[in-house]
């Protein structure tokens, strides 16, 4: 059996605040490894379920995983809040992720854009920070994903192919709308960043095929559910490993990496190291799993480790500390600005 673990954040290239963690540093002397060009999770996990990636309904997907079942027979958009600030004179864009959207905000905001934006579709926010809206129709631009457009310049990321004009004018109108609702004036008395802007992202297709997976799907993540979904599957939850799992996908240490939080990342590592790294360093010598792959997609480079339970005999292999496998990573490509 293989087991597949993918871990967002791992590869946070501070290798001098990496901890020392027993498990993880046996799995990794005995690890093959390999630093790829940067790919986002969304990316890595579409490619694994075998998902066209040029027209993939990212909004759709991400949708699907979330605990409300959708509407069946909308076109979905991500919706997404975002915050908006200049920066040398360039537009720059900054994700909900260090926003901490309250539900009562979401809530608040959700019903002034339907009572307003009724005749563009229904607007939900299943979880404060992700946002979508149902239409009737497929948008038919291609918009940029969320992910790529974090951290730069807006300008780069501008809808691209047909009727984007629409779509430009309704981002500017929810900007301004978004702007001067009350929420937004209590966040700035309150000394917190105001959500004035939301992101369009995550237009496709509705109808999409996948290849159904092999073994259980252990996930927290609302595409990776998703995606387990439109396969045929019911993703578990991504707490602790379970026997019979063949795919997991644990974003603890995602969000502590993106913000460079030294603190809860090496926390995140800790809890990791119980509730992961052991039991499948375990599974490994008992045999129970013959093969374990290792995926830490980011910005700046993608990760892949590999261990075979038939290598771990050889005992002149020693334990490698996370930092000194971090050490070893390439300088990332320059992006644009």
């Amino acid at each position: 059996m293989q087991f597949h673990l993918v871990l967002p954040g791992l590869a946070w290239h501070r290798p001098a605040d990496a901890p020392d963690l027993p498990a993880l540093a046996n799995l990794l002397g005995h690890a093959s490894h390999a630093w790829q060009p940067a790919v986002t999770l969304e990316s890595w996990l579409a490619r694994h379920f075998g998902a066209d990636l040029d027209r993939l309904p990212y909004a759709q997907l991400r949708r699907s995983g979330e605990t409300a079942p959708p509407r069946p027979d909308a076109h979905w958009l991500c919706c997404d809040p975002v915050h908006l600030h200049f920066a040398r004179e360039r537009l720059l864009l900054a994700d909900a992720s260090g926003l901490a959207i309250t539900r009562d905000e979401a809530d608040a905001l959700m019903a002034g854009l339907n009572a307003l934006f009724s005749d563009i579709g229904h607007f939900e926010a299943p979880a404060p920070d992700r946002w979508y809206v149902a239409l009737n129709e497929e948008p038919r631009p291609f918009f940029h994903p969320l992910a790529d457009v974090n951290g730069r310049p807006v300008e780069l990321f501008l809808p691209e192919g047909e009727d984007i004009a629409r779509w430009a004018r309704l981002a500017n109108e929810l900007e301004v709308w978004l702007y001067n609702h009350p929420v937004n004036a209590a966040r700035e008395a309150a000394g917190q960043r105001i959500i004035n802007g939301a992101w369009l992202w995550g237009a496709g297709p509705r109808e999409l095929r996948l290849p159904t997976p092999t073994g259980q799907i252990q996930a927290d993540q609302p595409f990776a559910r998703g995606l387990a979904r439109h396969a045929g599957l019911e993703a578990q939850p991504a707490d602790r490993y379970r026997d019979g799992t063949a795919l997991a996908v644990v974003e603890r240490l995602q969000r502590p990496a993106l913000h460079f939080d030294t603190a809860a990342w090496q926390a995140a590592l800790g809890e990791l190291e119980a509730d992961w790294f052991a039991p499948l360093l375990a599974a490994l010598k008992a045999k129970k799993i013959q093969r374990l792959r290792i995926s830490a997609p980011s910005d700046k480079h993608n990760l892949e480790l590999d261990i075979v339970a038939s290598g771990l005999w050889k005992f002149w292999r020693k334990p490698r500390p996370l930092a000194a496998l971090l050490a070893t990573a390439p300088p990332p490509n320059p992006q644009n600005p």
